[in-house]
C-alpha cells in the first residue's frame, strides 16, 4: 500500500510540475517575437510581404488558438496590399485532435478589407494563394488526400464576420464591384448538421452601375462527404438605395450548391424586379429609335457575357412583377439551364399589358448570339410599343409571334444583326398620327392646287381600322412587309416596305382604297374618289414619321377613270343610236 501511496504521490507531483510548467510557458511565451521569423517564411515562399502590426495571442489550453491584431499581405513581388484586417480569433478544441476531429470555437473576423484584380492576361493577383501558377511560375503540387478511413471532420461552433469588405476589379472590362458585410453571422458548420446563417451587406458597382442593399436569413445544411450545400427557407431582400423606398426586391425558395463538378440548383419566388433599376437605366425609357442604341455624349458600353461561361445551373424562377428595358411584365415563370457557356430559358411564360406570352429564348456567351421564340396573344400594342420602343405608331390589340436571332457586343450591333421573322393581327386598332379618311376627303381642292406638302405625325390624328394583319422578314437589322391588309368602314390598306430597326427608320409604301362613304361634311368628295387607290409614303425615324398622300395621283386617276367612262358612255350612245337607225331602215 506504501508503493502505491508513494507511486500516487509521485504522480501527482508529476502533474504538479507539468501544470506549473504549462503556467509558467503561458505566463512567460511571448510568440511576438516570432513575428520577423514569420514574415520572413512568408516572403520566401510566396513573395509577399506579411506585416503584422497588432499584437499576437496564443492559448494553448484548453482549447489551441490564436488571435491576430492589425495584419497586412501584399500582393507577390510588391508593395500594393492584397487584403489586410483589424483583428481575427480562432481556437481548436485540443483533445479532440487526438481523435483527428477539429472542433473549432467561433471564428470571428472584423475589420477585413482585401482588393482582388484580374489582370486583363487573365491572371489575378491571388493566383498564387490557391495553387494556380503566377505570371512566370508553376503551380504549387497539391497534396494528395489520405485514406478515406483517416478523414478529418470539421466542426466550427460558428462564424463571425463585421465591418469586413471585398472589391473586384477586372482590368480587361473595366468593371468594378464591391462587397460591404456589415454583419455575417452562422451557427454551427458541421457536415449534415443543419444551421442558420444571416448576412447584412452593401454591393456597388460599375458595369453595370449598381448601389443595391443586401440582408439574408436562411437554414442551410453541408455535406462534406458529397461536397453540397444547401440553402432552405431562404429570405432575400435586395433594395436599390439610389431609388429609396419602394424599391425593394424580396425572394423566398431553396438554393443546393454542388462543388465537384460545380453546379447550382435553385428553386425561387420574388415579388418584384426591376432590372433598368439594377442596371441605371430607368432614368426616361429606352433608348429612342433612331439613335441606335447610343447613349448621348459617349461609346456604348460593352455587353459583357463572360459570367456565364463558367455557369453551371438549373432552376425554376417565379416574379410577380418584372421591368426589363422598360417593359412591364407579371406572373413571369422562368425555367433556366445553363451549361459551357449557353443559357437557355423554357418555359418563358408571363402576362403583359393585358394579354400573354408563351416561349422560349437562349443566350450563347460563347459566340454572344441571342435568339427568342414567343407567342403574344391578345396584347395591347400600344402601350407595349410605347415602353419598349418609345414609339407611338400603332394602336390595338391582338397577336403577335416572333422568332428572332441576333448577335453583337453591343444594342447597336445587336439591332444591326436582327434576323428572323414576325407576324401581327390587330383587331380594333388604328394607325397613329395620320387621318387617312380626313386627308382624303380634301383630294379634289389639292388636286387642284399644287402637290400636297409632306405631313408631320400628329398625336392627335388617327386612322381607325377594324383589323390589321402583317408579316415581316428579318434580315440584317431590317424587317421587310408585302403582305400589309388592314380594314376600316371607309377605308382598305395594303402596302410594302422596309423598317431598318439598326438605324430607327421606315420607309413604307401603303396603298389606300376607298371602299365607302360618311354623311356629313366631305362625304360627296370622298364619294367621288370611291374605289381609287391613294398611294401613301411613309419616312423618317420610327418616333417621328412623315407621311405623304399622293393626292393628285389620286385625283388623275379619278379624272382618267371619269374620262374612259365618259368615253364609254359616248361609245355606248353611239351604239344605241346606231342600232334605231338600223332599226328605222328596217321597218321601210
Amino acid at each position: 500500500m506504501k508503493i502505491l501511496k508513494y507511486a500516487l504521490l509521485a504522480l501527482a507531483g508529476v502533474v504538479a510540475l507539468v501544470v506549473i510548467a504549462v503556467v509558467i510557458l503561458i505566463a512567460t511565451f511571448d510568440p511576438n517575437k516570432y513575428k520577423p521569423e514569420l514574415a520572413a517564411v512568408v516572403k520566401d515562399k510566396t513573395g509577399r510581404t506579411l506585416a503584422i502590426e497588432g499584437n499576437l495571442g496564443v492559448m494553448l489550453y484548453p482549447s489551441i488558438g490564436i488571435a491576430v491584431g492589425k495584419t497586412s499581405l501584399s500582393e507577390p513581388n510588391g508593395t500594393r496590399i492584397l487584403a489586410r484586417f483589424d483583428e481575427a480569433r480562432v481556437s481548436l478544441a485540443l483533445v479532440p485532435l487526438f481523435s483527428r476531429q477539429v472542433v473549432v470555437d467561433r471564428v470571428t473576423l472584423s475589420g477585413l478589407n482585401a482588393d482582388l484584380i484580374k489582370h486583363k492576361d487573365g491572371t489575378t493577383n491571388f493566383d498564387d494563394l490557391l495553387g494556380a501558377p503566377g505570371r512566370g511560375g508553376a503551380a504549387r503540387p497539391q497534396p494528395k488526400p489520405g485514406p478515406r478511413g483517416e478523414a478529418v471532420h470539421l466542426d466550427v461552433a460558428g462564424i463571425e464576420i463585421r465591418s469586413s469588405a471585398v472589391s473586384w476589379r477586372d482590368d480587361s472590362s473595366g468593371g468594378r464591384l464591391k462587397a460591404s458585410i456589415a454583419e455575417f453571422r452562422t451557427g454551427r458548420i458541421a457536415s449534415g448538421v443543419p444551421g442558420k446563417l444571416s448576412l447584412a451587406a452593401k454591393v456597388e458597382g460599375t458595369q453595370p452601375r449598381i448601389a443595391l442593399a443586401v440582408n439574408l436569413s436562411s437554414g442551410y445544411r453541408l455535406d462534406f462527404d458529397k461536397q453540397k450545400f444547401a440553402l432552405s427557407g431562404v429570405e432575400l431582400k435586395i433594395s436599390d438605395e439610389r431609388a429609396g423606398a419602394g424599391a425593394a426586391t424580396s425572394a423566398k425558395g431553396a438554393i443546393e450548391i454542388a462543388l465537384a463538378p460545380q453546379s447550382i440548383q435553385f428553386d425561387l419566388a420574388l415579388d418584384r424586379v426591376n432590372l433598368d433599376s439594377y442596371m441605371g437605366t430607368d432614368k426616361g425609357k429606352a433608348p429612342a429609335a433612331g439613335k441606335a442604341g447610343a447613349p448621348a455624349g459617349g461609346a456604348e458600353e460593352p455587353i459583357d457575357l463572360s459570367a456565364l461561361k463558367g455557369l453551371n445551373l438549373k432552376g425554376t424562377l417565379k416574379i410577380d412583377q418584372f421591368i426589363a428595358s422598360n417593359v412591364k411584365l407579371e406572373k413571369v415563370n422562368v425555367g433556366v439551364q445553363a451549361a459551357s457557356g449557353k443559357v437557355d430559358i423554357h418555359p418563358l411564360a408571363a402576362s403583359l399589358y393585358q394579354g400573354s406570352l408563351a416561349g422560349s429564348a437562349s443566350v450563347n456567351a460563347n459566340n454572344q448570339r441571342f435568339s427568342i421564340k414567343s407567342q403574344l396573344d391578345g396584347v395591347a400594342i400600344g402601350p407595349l410599343l410605347r415602353d419598349a420602343l418609345d414609339n407611338d405608331l400603332l394602336e390595338g390589340r391582338g397577336n403577335v409571334a416572333l422568332d428572332l436571332q441576333t448577335g453583337g457586343n453591343t444594342v447597336s450591333a445587336m439591332k444591326k444583326a436582327l434576323a428572323g421573322s414576325a407576324k401581327m393581327t390587330l383587331r380594333d386598332g388604328a394607325l397613329k398620327g395620320i387621318n387617312l379618311e380626313e386627308t382624303i376627303r380634301k383630294a379634289r381642292a389639292l388636286a387642284q392646287s399644287k402637290p400636297a406638302a409632306e405631313q408631320k405625325a400628329e398625336r392627335t390624328e388617327r386612322t381607325d381600322l377594324t383589323e390589321l394583319v402583317a408579316s415581316f422578314v428579318i434580315k440584317n437589322g431590317v424587317a421587310h412587309n408585302d403582305d400589309l391588309s388592314a380594314k376600316s368602314p371607309l377605308l382598305r390598306l395594303a402596302g410594302s416596305g422596309d423598317v431598318d430597326i439598326g438605324a430607327g427608320t421606315i420607309d413604307y409604301l401603303a396603298r389606300v382604297a376607298i371602299v365607302g362613304t360618311s354623311g356629313g361634311q366631305g362625304g360627296k368628295e370622298a364619294a367621288d374618289l370611291r374605289g381609287v387607290t391613294v398611294p401613301v409614303k411613309i419616312t423618317g425615324t420610327l418616333d417621328a414619321p412623315r407621311f405623304h398622300a399622293d393626292l393628285r395621283a389620286a385625283a388623275r386617276d379619278v379624272a382618267r377613270e371619269r374620262a374612259e367612262e365618259k368615253v364609254k358612255e359616248e361609245k355606248d350612245q353611239l351604239r344605241e343610236r346606231a342600232r334605231d337607225r338600223l332599226k328605222g331602215l328596217f321597218k321601210r
